[in-house]
């Protein structure tokens, strides 16, 4: 039998803003809790994290830090879901290069997309 890629508990995390910008030490802290506490899994730049409103260099830097601070305990499993398949894929190759362990991919928001349309979608992602 094929073992899973992730099982347990996956926590998505809020991103931690201070001011306008994005609080990287608060994010450690709550990485830090959640290890010490048993999860499974962080889930970073997803819906939860804010991901619409965060720029590509806030999106990398929540991305980096949650893995420096996973250190590989964990898999860290990024958002890069988008209503842009071409930016879906950019992302989504972003993660893969800065070494995420798997992404997070929504159904493109604010589209009406057929279901052919859906499979061209996540095939391209």
């Amino acid at each position: 039998m094929k073992k899973p890629l992730f099982t347990g508990c996956g926590v998505a995390l809020a991103t931690p803003f201070r001011g306008e910008s994005v609080d990287l030490d608060a994010l450690r802290r709550m990485i830090d809790f959640q290890l010490s506490n048993g999860t499974d899994a962080l889930i970073v730049c997803a819906t939860t994290g804010e991901s619409p409103t965060l720029s590509d260099f806030e999106r990398a830097a929540v991305i980096e830090t949650a893995l420096v601070r996973a250190a590989g305990r964990v898999p860290v499993i990024v958002g890069t879901g988008s209503n842009s398949t071409a930016h879906a894929v950019s992302l989504s190759r972003t993660a893969q290069d800065l070494g995420a362990d798997g992404v997070l991919v929504v159904t493109p928001y604010y589209n009406k997309a057929t279901q052919s349309g859906l499979v061209q979608h996540f095939t391209a992602v």
